[in-house]
């Protein structure tokens, strides 16, 4: 079930970021996750818009938007392939008429992911903490 996450969650979910990023960013240095899993905890979770997707009690995932943006979106590594992901961006689109998300150039599994769920690339950035190039992406209904 996917439903507003709870302040008690962000522990949880700030776990699940951690465990992920470090998967799915091997050219990043470890150590800039871990430096900046407080922030998560703290700052970013906090501010966002979040939904999780609860089986049973056990967290399987999260999206953050703020505003249009998806400011995150992680499954953990069990539980990915299970179409999760595509559960919660699927409901931000219920939600949102537009979306943007910024995704690392060298994630390109994450990269197709979200062109196949109808993102398009709009420009490339560079991500400003640690100089790795970016695109911004694009949905609209």
């Amino acid at each position: 079930m996917i439903r507003k996450a709870e302040s008690p969650d962000f522990s949880v979910l700030a776990d699940l970021w951690l465990t992920t990023s470090l998967i799915a960013h091997p050219f990043i240095p470890e150590a800039y996750w871990r430096e900046n899993k407080a922030a998560m905890l703290q700052e970013y979770l906090p501010a966002s818009e979040v939904y999780v997707i609860d089986c049973g009690g056990k967290l399987r995932g999260f999206i953050a938007l703020v505003d249009d943006h998806v400011a995150a979106l992680f499954i953990s590594p069990s539980e990915q392939g299970k179409g999760y992901g595509t559960q919660l961006l699927n409901y931000a689109k219920t939600i949102r008429s537009e979306l943007t998300l910024n995704v690392y150039q060298k994630n390109q599994q994450s990269v197709q992911y979200y062109q196949k769920n109808g993102f398009e690339v709009v420009s490339e950035t560079i991500d400003s903490a640690n100089a790795e190039k970016e695109y911004l992406m694009r949905w609209r209904c």
